[in-house]
């Protein structure tokens, strides 16, 4: 019986993202490689807009040691397919932060599903901010599912010089509605009074 709950609360709209650090890939090299739209030399993703740096070495990364900066001399961006249920809402991770060579300032992303649903991402780069210590932040974005089954997730600078917003880290999940968590609480509840049965009838045994 509380199997049975636990099953049904399990999730059956899982998403994954294919290598969302940017680890698997052509070698960018000890600094960065620049990609141009329509390059798929990062693993699981498609270079857009005016192309990326893909980074190697040049700066630290939030995880792992590659990072891409979304504008190679212009706005770019990387976009993904992903597995999706219609109408089930999802959490996309990622860490921000933004190229330091351009001087303090912002450096702004912009995350869209299918070309929709636009979220701007905004990362002030400060004076502490170096190669070395990038000053990575980690953001996140709701959205959900449209008919189909697969969703495009794309990210987009809008800075139109070669500083761009830079990304790492990239994570999805799906998020559980009320139903599914209330199911899952009398799942376990199920199965905490069928142990606490179980146990009372193996001590009258050997009493």
């Amino acid at each position: 019986m509380a199997a049975a709950g636990l099953a049904a609360a399990a999730p059956a709209s899982a998403a994954s993202i294919t290598n969302g650090s940017f680890e698997v890939g052509t070698n960018p090299g000890a600094t960065f490689s620049t990609l141009a739209a329509g390059s798929g030399a990062i693993t699981g993703w498609t270079v857009g807009g005016a192309g990326v740096d893909y980074i190697g070495g040049y700066w630290t990364a939030s995880d792992g040691v590659r990072s891409v900066d979304l504008s190679a001399l212009s706005a770019g961006g990387v976009s993904q397919n992903i597995t999706t249920v219609a109408g089930q809402k999802y959490k996309v991770t990622f860490d921000i932060a933004g190229n330091p060579d351009g001087g303090l300032g912002n450096r702004i992303m912009v995350i869209t599903t299918n070309g929709f649903n636009p979220q701007i991402n905004n990362f002030a780069v400060g004076a502490a901010n170096t190669h070395l210590n990038m000053g990575w932040e980690s953001r996140s974005y709701t959205f959900i599912a449209g008919p189909g089954s697969v969703t495009n997730l794309a990210f987009a600078s809008a800075e139109y010089n070669p500083y761009g917003p830079a990304l790492d880290n990239v994570g999805i999940s799906a998020v559980p509605e009320p139903t599914t968590w209330a199911l899952m609480i009398l799942g376990f509840g199920a199965a905490g009074g069928m142990i606490r049965v179980s146990r009372r009838r193996h001590a009258l045994l050997l009493a």
